[in-house]
């Protein structure tokens, strides 16, 4: 049983590296490089689980739970962690993502042929202003603007109108902000595995995941599909949670101030190539 437990850890570890490394290796992070990050957070993960369990974090107790050696502990950590990027963008582009898609679909901002109109900033109808106000949730037209303007999806038209350039956010491939982007969707997703397995049954948070093959020709509706339905349930989830935002200053029915948590959702497809995983099941049975 202990020897099945430990073999389901390993196929978790292989599963979720696996990927990760090949982002590593095609950005020209190297082995070694690895390896003192995973150093760093094994020493870190240690720090706060023997804090957890009450137990006083020295250096030897540290060396046994994480299997760095005691004399390199202390190097460790002590040297930055150099996770401390933040994007530009940050909070605003789901809703300027909103507000391009809008331009796209909605007929209050297309032409006759069914695209995206050019239109002018400010206006009674038919402007951006109106469309910001419309699907960006109550955010300054012009922040909205500045940030479409910023990643190249939209351009001006002279000084007073706009047309879309593309209805992505993004040109493809990776800069700084979405590499920050899907470590912060990782790491919430990770520590959402983490909480389920250890959490009671009715404390656990939702997931739920389907793969299922289907004709590959089908990908780009699959694509649209969910990333039109992806968006109406983040609408509704925030708001949620902008309804059941704690009001600060108010007395809890106990003692002291209510618990104030961040919690949310995250939407996500999957595109699984079955030749490269037969390849990995078939490289795990070569070397077992």
């Amino acid at each position: 049983m202990q020897s099945d437990f430990r073999s389901a850890l390993v196929f978790l570890c292989r599963r979720v590296l696996y990927p990760l490394v090949r982002i590593l290796v095609r950005f020209g992070i190297s082995a070694g490089e690895f390896k003192s990050i995973v150093d760093s957070v094994y020493a870190r993960a240690g720090l706060e689980y023997l804090a957890r369990e009450g137990r006083r974090a020295t250096h030897s107790r540290l060396a046994v739970i994480t299997g760095i050696n005691r004399t390199a502990l202390a190097a460790i950590l002590a040297a930055p962690q150099g996770d401390d990027f933040q994007p530009r963008s940050g909070t605003q582009l789901h809703r300027a993502a909103r507000v391009l898609d809008g331009w796209y679909d909605d007929v209050d901002f297309q032409t006759q042929s069914g695209g995206p109109a050019v239109l002018p900033i400010l206006g009674a109808r038919r402007s951006f202003h109106q469309l910001a106000q419309r699907y960006s949730g109550g955010v300054y037209h012009q922040t909205i603007l500045s940030e479409l303007e910023r990643l190249g999806a939209v351009k001006r038209t002279g000084s007073d109108k706009v047309r879309a350039v593309r209805r992505s956010l993004a040109t493809g491939g990776a800069s700084a902000e979405s590499l920050h982007a899907a470590g912060e969707v990782a790491g919430d997703l990770m520590a959402t595995l983490e909480h389920n397995l250890t959490a009671a049954t009715h404390e656990q948070l939702p997931v739920r995941s389907l793969v299922l093959k289907a004709d590959a020709r089908s990908l780009p509706l699959f694509r649209a599909q969910v990333g039109r339905r992806a968006d109406a349930l983040l609408e509704q989830i925030e708001s949620f949670l902008e309804a059941h935002r704690l009001e600060r200053g108010r007395d809890s029915p106990g003692d002291g101030q209510p618990e104030e948590l961040s919690f949310g959702a995250a939407v996500f497809a999957t595109c699984r190539d079955e030749d490269q995983a037969e390849r990995r099941r078939a490289s795990r049975k070569g070397g077992s």
